[in-house]
């Protein structure tokens, strides 16, 4: 799941000059939901997901076809953070959504509202907001305090990608297995986007290889397929927390592959800054990994 997702970052700076970025967002989706329903008609489980879906089609459509939203949101906001900002720094503030998660989580889950009281929780979260700051503020050889739309497109992707996780938590967890949601979250994200491809005269605006188009492909069945899949899979087994410890270890993944494909450096003040956000947050998720086990 690491790999795959350190993969899609990579992939999207690569080709963004060659694809645009609906037609990009849509390619991969559309090739993740083919390979998904290959794998889900031949689950024995597939019948009894359809039949619980039957029986309360309303209930199912209407709350998926909302994760789908958010999930297409999200893809787009992340995919064109990567156009705008090197993929190792955008992966780093991506990261975020571990806070905004439990942000959610307090806001809409009863169980979990007590968890801010935890002195371990508010230091966890002010730690991380000052290492995404150091992080941003020092993201050049020089000072800038510029909020460019690279980097609010990364927060904003963040927010929605936590937005999923709560909705899965609430309204799907232990009702459908999680191939079947995703395969038909996957499926919906496309055919919300078709028109949009359909209508633009703008999907191919360079002058990609056979190479290129491989990369779109493959990350579409790895780094969406994959890497996504994997986390739906894993949600429900490890808990939001674990799953979300385990993404805070992408950065290094993407940092290595950005440094050696497209140079990207990093100064020591963005490096002490990733390392304090990436420390936050998992000291957040600690307080929440005790906080779970006491109540």
């Amino acid at each position: 799941m690491l790999l795959f997702w350190a993969f899609t970052p990579i992939s999207i700076a690569w080709i963004k000059e060659d694809f645009s970025l609906i037609f990009q967002v849509w390619l991969r989706y559309l090739s993740a939901a083919l390979m998904l329903w290959s794998i889900l008609l031949t689950k024995k489980s597939f019948r009894k997901d359809l039949q619980s879906f039957r029986l309360e089609k309303i209930y199912f459509f209407t709350r998926i076809s909302a994760i789908a939203i958010c999930t297409l949101m999200f893809q787009i906001l992340y995919t064109r953070c990567f156009f705008l900002i090197p993929p190792g720094f955008g992966i780093l503030l991506y990261q975020s959504q571990v806070i905004f998660s439990v942000l959610l989580g307090i806001l809409f889950l009863k169980s979990e509202r007590d968890l801010i009281r935890r002195p371990g929780t508010l230091a966890g979260i002010m730690i991380a907001i000052v290492g995404a700051c150091l992080a941003i503020i020092f993201q050049s050889q020089g000072f800038s305090v510029v909020l460019n739309r690279g980097i609010l497109f990364a927060l904003s992707g963040a927010v929605f990608w936590a937005l999923v996780g709560l909705e899965l938590k609430i309204w799907i967890e232990g009702r459908l297995t999680p191939l079947f949601t995703v395969t038909i979250v996957f499926s919906l994200v496309a055919i919300f986007l078709l028109p949009a491809v359909i209508i633009s005269s703008q999907n191919i605006i360079g002058n990609p290889g056979i190479l290129k188009w491989l990369v779109l492909v493959v990350s579409g069945l790895l780094g969406i397929g994959g890497g996504q899949a994997l986390y739906y899979y894993l949600l429900p087994k490890l808990g939001i927390i674990t799953a979300s410890s385990t993404q805070l270890l992408v950065p290094f993944l993407t940092g290595v592959f950005s440094f050696l494909l497209f140079g990207e450096k990093i100064t020591l003040l963005q490096l002490i800054g990733g390392l304090l956000l990436l420390g936050g947050c998992q000291m957040v998720l600690q307080q929440k990994r005790k906080f779970l086990t006491i109540s």
